[in-house]
């Protein structure tokens, strides 16, 4: 049975935070964290990325002004498209720290949404991991259920680098 822990959550969530900072870092972003989400009127691109495994399952959310979406794209991308390939990234990099933590799972493809006034409404007392950059917000929004008897290992080594194909 799939239950929802404050504190796995959280756990979770935070390796997420982490690894959206190397994400956005690895596209010339530099993001520091920062206190709470306000709803504004500036349009919001959202990437929402699902993802289960046998003890885990979730869904990821990214969501940036299109100024902060753009500042990280390649020159021929559109915002639409990026704030995808960025929820794709980040969820990929949740997956490799979730790995290295003895917790497998598979992703879904990412559905993205454009809008104003975007409110997160957690199920939980976890609130979304705010950061701030020169270009503006973004948003790290997990939601997670875990069976009952689901432990958050300790950090090992994985044996591929990012990006490497291991075949057994």
């Amino acid at each position: 049975m799939f239950v929802e822990r404050s504190e796995t959550t959280q756990a979770i969530q935070a390796l997420a935070g982490s690894a959206c900072v190397e994400l956005m870092q690895a596209y010339g972003v530099t993001l520091r964290p920062t206190n709470g989400w306000v709803e504004s009127d500036e349009v919001m691109f959202s990437g929402v990325m699902g993802f289960v495994g046998d003890s885990v399952r979730g869904t990821c959310l990214l969501a940036a002004p299109q100024g902060t979406v753009e500042e990280a794209a390649p020159s021929d991308a559109g915002a639409r498209d990026w704030v995808g390939e960025l929820a794709n990234q980040l969820v990929g990099r949740l997956k490799a720290k979730l790995l290295a933590r003895g917790a497998t799972i598979a992703l879904s493809t990412p559905v993205v949404l454009r809008g104003v006034k975007l409110s997160p409404l957690p199920r939980t007392d976890v609130d979304p991991v705010v950061f701030e950059s020169t270009a503006g917000k973004v948003l790290v929004w997990l939601e997670v259920e875990i069976e009952t008897d689901f432990q958050l290992g300790e950090e090992r080594p994985l044996v591929a680098n990012e990006g490497e194909l291991l075949v057994f």
